[in-house]
């Protein structure tokens, strides 16, 4: 029960953040990647805009977030892992997976994002993921220690 209120947390707190940043970036640069983040046209088309359809694009946003700590958790402890440098590995694996889903959504999406080639698009981009490594990574190790001081106790 613990690791699903870190993954919550964690995943809510990082799909914040990053819808945040990339929503920033799309206001002033007027790149799309925060279109791109909610992009969900290549699963199914709305007929129109609305508040719904926006809430129910970062609520999924959210959603694979919150899978993304919960897989993280899961090989932690599948593989025993206590040293924070292999913790630290493992998070920046799963961030630089996120980060590559750039190319294929980019490739799938019917509305308008980023061209594949767009240097600067690239980058903004990882660099939310780079916001996502850092949350994921000390969000889970302040937690787990919290958890780890509670044990000892």
């Amino acid at each position: 029960m613990k690791q699903w209120i870190v993954s919550i947390s964690v995943g809510s707190f990082s799909a914040i953040l990053m819808g945040l940043y990339f929503y920033l970036i799309e206001q002033f640069t007027g790149k799309q990647l925060y279109t791109l983040l909610m992009n969900i046209d290549f699963l199914v088309t709305f007929e129109r805009d609305t508040i719904w359809i926006a809430a129910f694009e970062f609520f999924l946003h959210t959603l694979v977030a919150i899978v993304l700590v919960r897989i993280y958790l899961w090989i932690i402890n599948l593989k025993g892992i206590t040293s924070k440098d292999k913790r630290m590995e493992w998070a920046t694996i799963l961030a630089f997976t996120a980060f590559l889903t750039y190319f294929p959504l980019t490739t799938i999406a019917k509305t308008e994002t980023p061209a594949i080639i767009d240097l600067a698009a690239i980058f903004d981009w990882f660099l939310g993921h780079v916001i996502f490594f850092f949350v994921l990574y000390y969000g889970v190790e302040k937690l787990l220690m919290k958890n780890e001081r509670t044990i000892r106790r």
